[in-house]
């Protein structure tokens, strides 16, 4: 994670790895897209000036054939992103609002939950940034995330009716 350069940002907001995605403002895209901004290029000069500064020829007839299951993946990847650090931050939450003010009071099941699942959530995130191409696919093709997120929006909706 980094700071976005396209906008102010005081807290890292920005992922970057074959695509870059920013959770502040939105910014997207691939090195190309990534060129462009940075430079205040067209999409051609960006491909250009990356050839260039690459040494890479600057043929342009190969198609992107992958395109479609790549794109697919990222925005999967994205979502399961979201629903971790959202969850991490309820967690984050809870640990606080819920925490125990004396060694006599009984425990809240939502601060046992925040103690139980923050290094689960937690290691989660770090398959899903840091892990290899068969520990992310494996999370992604699993159900756990998608499980978090229907928890979230459990919770949501009957916080939202209290």
């Amino acid at each position: 994670m980094i700071c976005c350069p396209f906008h102010a940002d005081r807290n890292p907001s920005m992922k970057v790895d074959s695509r870059f995605h920013c959770f502040g403002c939105g910014a997207d895209g691939d090195a190309i897209d990534l060129t462009a901004k940075m430079f205040q290029l067209s999409l051609r000069q960006a491909a250009e000036k990356l050839a260039a500064d690459f040494g890479l020829p600057a043929t342009g007839s190969s198609p992107p054939f992958l395109c479609k299951p790549v794109e697919k993946s990222l925005n999967q990847k994205e979502q399961f992103y979201k629903i971790l650090c959202g969850y991490r931050s309820l967690l984050a939450d809870w640990r606080m609002i819920y925490a125990p003010q004396n060694p006599e009071e009984t425990l809240h099941p939502c601060f046992v939950a925040s103690m139980h699942y923050a290094e689960r959530v937690q290691y989660l995130l770090d398959i899903l940034l840091q892990g290899s191409s068969h520990e992310k696919q494996q999370l992604l093709n699993g159900k756990e995330v998608t499980a978090l997120g229907k928890a979230i929006e459990r919770y949501k909706e009957t916080e939202a009716a209290t």
